[in-house]
């Protein structure tokens, strides 16, 4: 028998429908978009329909990663409760602290991209990259929102479940960034010594520090 969380998540409720609502709203006014960007694991149409000018700053991206933002902050809020990382009261003004950080650290890491692309002369091969990750981060963001659904309101899960579930979020993370290094090795041996030091600093370290604040 599966024993139902009754914890109070009124505000929990509100954030999975506003996360809905955002969603519809990319649907309704880009359904084209949409519709390409929900193929991107079988067709590179929606990539192909950017190749000249892949940008994040426009109102569907935005849309996309606004909802992806609340929808993984909502992920870490319920790991980091189960695991009692800080001793504060979960709740939702802990919700919007762990939303507000992962923003300002993922805004941080995308001006040290753009640092790094412009001294080195490499600012289209940046875009494209950070354009294609950003893009599957997204999707696999919303993948996850089922599974949300049932931790929040069928089933109180052992914390090594969720430590299983977050290491499969990230190891499709990894598997999406595999996917594109394959496909430009010839590009990421040109410039091979500035991308292990690209790797190690701003793609490895954030997943060491997430794992050792989560075991």
């Amino acid at each position: 028998m599966i024993a139902r969380n009754m914890e109070p998540n009124n505000w929990m409720t509100l954030i999975l429908v506003f996360i809905l609502v955002i969603i519809l709203i990319g649907n309704l006014l880009f359904p084209e978009k949409f519709t390409e960007f929900k193929k991107i694991f079988f067709s590179n149409k929606y990539f192909t329909s950017h190749q000249k000018k892949p940008s994040v700053f426009n109102l569907f991206s935005f849309i996309l990663y606004l909802a992806h933002g609340f929808t993984l902050s909502l992920g870490l809020f319920i790991l980091f409760k189960a695991k009692a990382v800080f001793e504060v009261q979960y709740d939702f003004i802990f919700y919007l602290q762990v939303f507000i950080v992962l923003n300002i650290l993922i805004g941080i890491k995308y001006l040290f991209e753009k640092i790094i692309a412009s001294i080195f002369s490499m600012d289209q091969v940046i875009d494209n990259y950070i354009f294609y990750k950003i893009t599957y981060k997204n999707l696999l963001a919303f993948s996850f929102y089922p599974v949300l659904l049932i931790l929040i309101y069928t089933w109180q899960p052992h914390l090594n479940v969720l430590i299983l579930i977050t290491v499969l979020y990230l190891a499709l993370n990894l598997l999406v960034l595999l996917k594109y290094y394959s496909k430009h090795q010839k590009l990421i041996y040109k410039f091979s010594f500035y991308f292990i030091l690209y790797l190690c600093t701003l793609e490895i370290a954030p997943y060491i520090i997430l794992y050792k604040a989560i075991t």
